[in-house]
């Protein structure tokens, strides 16, 4: 057996993601007729990386777990273990949304007694242990100390608890009953779906589009939706603000259209003058890393980025040691056109990512938003024939109608969607269910994901019908 701090940083860290990833999942015991839910929380005020385990005697869905549990895992990088403490719910206390609680509302162990994770590297288990020589806490119910000595194993097929309890005397306060094993339960079609995850939601998972950062774009074939992203680049949104009231974007048209790459459109005789709007802006290529931002991070890493995830729904990556943070390239990404000079761009000249994600231009290009509806009407037009996918005669050129925000089109006329929430625990089961697809066409479940693949849920939101 190699304990996880004899090895390196590099070893850890694979280790850690080996854990994390194994640990997810429904597992079942025939022997104490217990059933087990482990899934990953998004839960910042805990930690990064964040577990909710509950035990049901009852099933799986049953209202009323009989323990349930925060499993939070140290990340920090100058660790030399793998370890994780353990926060319980009291008996009875319910909350709509565990991502909310706080550490001080929770019953918890003393840092002595972080659950410390080794490898067993024949059988390919992790075992876990806080031994009772280690760790005490002060127990109300017994009045006495309480020195716990808890045991977890677990694997791809199974994950085994076994938890005894010892009093002042030395003498276990119960019979231990031995190291309870846990099948995982593999379903053929698992409520883990992407289907079943949407259709599981809450209300409070989803959010209304803001009428005053979205964008009806309509074209003869019908209406593109963005959505804008101020908090990354605010002039450049206040700017494109100005050109819409000025009706810029009216009687324009979509000039290029490059395969695999992007849709993009503005003034093709570059002779209209823009009357209200600044004509260039300083490029908002990043910005500050704060704490304000609610980061949703994906586990799986990323080639262009030290990190990734999503903010405000929008896919983001970063640099943490640097305190940077900037809007992602991927399929449906809004971005503000420009020539050489990094300042050229000011939003008349807009493009739309159709084809794979181009990651190069992350941080060299102005991103606003993303498209959330109406990427078909896009992405479906006929390429063009010249230099770069630009139409080779104005008879080609696609109209533009108009570009409104929607708070500026009478509400009759709005297109009322709902975004799903990538600050929540239900984003992460979707994000978890794309990783690892279980349904029946799926053989080998991936176990990875980049950032771009996560799909962002969009619905109409029914009750403005």
């Amino acid at each position: 057996m190699n304990t996880i701090g004899e090895v390196s940083a590099t070893v850890l860290d694979a280790q850690l993601q080996q854990i994390i990833d194994l640990l997810p999942g429904r597992y079942s015991s025939t022997e104490s007729k217990l059933q087990h839910k482990i899934m990953r929380i998004n839960a910042p005020k805990f930690g990064r990386q964040v577990f909710f385990h509950q035990i049901f005697k009852d099933g799986f869905d049953s209202k009323s777990p009989s323990q349930q549990k925060i499993y939070v895992f140290n990340t920090f990088s100058g660790r030399t273990e793998n370890s994780m403490r353990s926060f319980v719910l009291r008996p009875g206390q319910k909350v709509p949304d565990i991502s909310l609680l706080k550490p001080d509302e929770l019953m918890s162990f003393p840092k002595s007694c972080a659950i410390v994770w080794t490898q067993v590297t024949i059988s390919k288990t992790f075992l876990a242990r806080v031994k009772h020589s280690k760790c005490q806490y002060r127990s109300a119910f017994f009045k006495q100390k309480i020195f716990p000595e808890l045991t977890y194993i677990l694997s791809k097929e199974s994950f085994s608890l076994e938890d005894v309890l010892y009093g002042e005397t030395g003498v276990p306060l119960f019979s231990s009953t031995g190291l309870i094993n846990a099948a995982r339960v593999e379903e053929s079609n698992p409520a883990g779906t992407m289907a079943a995850v949407i259709a599981a939601s809450v209300p409070t998972d989803w959010r209304d589009l803001d009428p005053t950062q979205t964008l009806y774009m309509e074209l003869d074939t019908g209406r593109v939706i963005f959505e804008l992203a101020p908090t990354f680049a605010p002039k450049h949104v206040e700017n494109i603000r100005l050109l819409i009231m000025e009706r810029w974007f009216d009687g324009l048209s979509i000039n290029r259209v490059q395969d695999n790459f992007v849709v993009q459109w503005g003034d093709a005789s570059e002779t209209k003058k823009i009357i209200n709007a600044s004509p260039s802006l300083v490029g908002e290529f990043e910005r500050e890393w704060s704490k304000e931002l609610v980061f949703t991070q994906l586990a799986d890493g990323d080639v262009y980025a030290d990190q990734v995830g999503f903010v405000e729904g929008m896919p983001v990556a970063g640099d943490l040691k640097n305190k940077k943070l900037w809007l992602a390239h991927c399929y449906a990404t809004l971005g503000v056109g420009r020539n050489t000079s990094s300042d050229s761009g000011s939003g008349a000249e807009l493009y739309v990512v159709i084809g794979q994600p181009p990651r190069q231009l992350d941080r060299n290009i102005t991103v606003i938003g993303r498209a959330v509806l109406g990427m078909e009407l896009l992405s479906a037009l006929p390429r063009g024939q010249n230099t770069m996918g630009f139409y080779d005669t104005p008879s080609k050129r696609i109209l533009i109608r108009s570009l409104r925000f929607a708070s500026d089109v009478p509400i009759a006329q709005r297109t009322t969607l709902q975004i799903m929430r990538t600050d929540t625990e239900s984003f992460l089961a979707l994000i978890e269910s794309r990783r690892n697809r279980r349904d029946e066409f799926y053989k080998v479940p991936a176990g990875h994901i980049d950032l771009c693949s996560v799909p962002l849920p969009v619905r109409y939101n029914s009750s403005n019908f």
